[in-house]
């Protein structure tokens, strides 16, 4: 397990932002924070790409940030985002994010910019040493940001900073997973549901999941059995539940998909901003047949 990395374990669900008439609507997002720890997830991300950051201004986020905070009240861990393209915005992000609470901070690869390892290095030395008691989830999503962090980079910059404890890897090469594996120091945790089931096969120690919005207690009942005992026949149930869910979420940008399936699924706000659009009919199709077996959909 990772240096200081205890509460972060299991089913941690990345959130969507929930608007409603342009605004966002802190009714929802208090029910859906209530919603997700009634069912058994483990840890919340608040403010990352499902939750639409790069469409929230600086306002916004006090607004999404302390009332997610508030209404978690401790109960669960709470990792707030705070990527962005440049160190001086990130810094910016981080330093508010710690002021209004985070258990810890979500850090993407600088996107746009798209820094060679060198300056990932840098970037991510500058954020861990601004915020030294604070731990810190490195992200690698190279198809969102087109910058790849190797597992070399990874393992480097946790063994040099200890409140760097953990990666939330969006690759789906089992090279790559293999590679991140086997550091006391770096929690490895799946960042595409596609590659979910692999991720627990080879030690993640969790997932930040999609999925998990929809299906949250089947999602984080899959990756605690996973962790103890992935042949287990339970596991493979759980796998064969979650596999054409997690294929129809996977069928649109996120999180286009995963608001239209909540949408259906328990009434909830399924407004997006431009330049995201909701789903259209085919689409909604698929997600309904995909999640009717296993929830009470709304007439939507």
């Amino acid at each position: 397990m990772a240096r200081g990395n205890k509460s972060f374990v299991g089913s941690i669900v990345a959130l969507p932002t929930p608007f409603r008439g342009g605004i966002i609507d802190e009714g929802a997002l208090a029910q859906d924070i209530d919603f997700h720890i009634e069912n058994g997830t483990q840890g919340l991300v608040v403010g990352g790409s499902t939750g639409e950051a790069a469409s929230i201004n600086m306002a916004e986020r006090h607004v999404l940030w302390s009332r997610a905070i508030e209404s978690v009240n401790g109960r669960v861990p709470v990792l707030l985002g705070v990527g962005a393209p440049s160190t001086s915005a990130t810094l910016e992000l981080a330093h508010a994010a710690v002021t209004e609470g985070a258990d810890g901070l979500l850090a993407v690869t600088p996107y746009y910019t798209v820094p060679d390892a060198r300056g990932q290095v840098a970037h991510f030395s500058a954020l861990a040493e601004a915020h030294p008691d604070t731990p810190i989830l490195l992200y690698n999503v190279p198809g969102r940001t087109g910058c790849d962090m190797s597992a070399d980079t990874a393992h480097e910059l946790a063994n040099k900073y200890e409140n760097i404890v953990g990666i939330k890897e969006c690759t789906r090469s089992i090279p790559r997973i293999q590679a991140l594996m086997g550091n006391p120091n770096l929690a490895v945790y799946a960042g595409d549901d596609l590659a979910l089931f692999d991720f627990m096969r080879h030690g993640a120690q969790g997932a930040i999941t999609v999925t998990g919005n929809v299906l949250p207690a089947q999602t984080a009942e899959l990756i605690g059995l996973a962790a103890i005992n992935p042949n287990a026949k339970r596991v493979a149930d759980l796998e064969a539940i979650l596999a054409p869910v997690i294929a129809a979420l996977s069928l649109g940008p996120n999180p286009t998909p995963v608001k239209a399936a909540l949408e259906m699924a328990r009434a909830y706000p399924g407004e997006l901003r431009l330049p995201l659009l909701t789903a259209e009919p085919a689409l909604r199709d698929r997600i309904r047949a995909a999640i009717a077996a296993h929830v009470e959909l709304q007439t939507v």
